[in-house]
């Protein structure tokens, strides 16, 4: 008859309440928003999309897909899937949409580098159809 030390049978017991606390976490329902090294570990049924010059609607495996563009001069021998234009140029007073995003969501990051003077430029957020904007 092996007797454990008591050294060990408290690490067993301290491990087991460990993996079963961590796995009542980890079963946690995550939306995907606001995510940060604090929930990291978490899943989510979040669908993730980025928005840019080449996919203003964000529709999955389009980005990389434009032929022409403010890089196509740079960019003419690397062919589609690659960056061809990453950028747009918005002349002054005129308006231009960004993106247009149907059905639910969150944005979770705007990056824009304006050039010339952004002091004068305007960012307007329309939301489910608004006449005014949100932003």
């Amino acid at each position: 008859m092996v007797i454990m030390s008591f050294a060990k049978r408290f690490f067993y017991c301290l491990s087991f309440i460990l993996i079963i606390t961590l796995s009542t976490f980890a079963q946690e329902k995550f939306n995907g928003i606001d995510a940060n090294l604090s929930n990291l570990y978490k899943l989510s049924d979040a669908k993730s999309r980025s928005i840019g010059p080449e996919n203003f609607t964000g529709a999955k495996g389009q980005g990389g897909m434009a032929t022409d563009g403010t890089g196509a001069k740079a960019s003419k021998e690397l062919g589609q899937g690659w960056k061809v234009s990453p950028s747009v140029i918005i002349n002054p007073q005129t308006t231009f949409t960004l993106a247009e995003i149907e059905g639910q969501g969150s944005i979770q990051h705007i990056w824009m580098t304006p050039a010339g003077n952004w002091r004068f430029s305007i960012l307007r957020i329309y939301c489910d159809d608004e006449e005014n904007p949100s932003v």
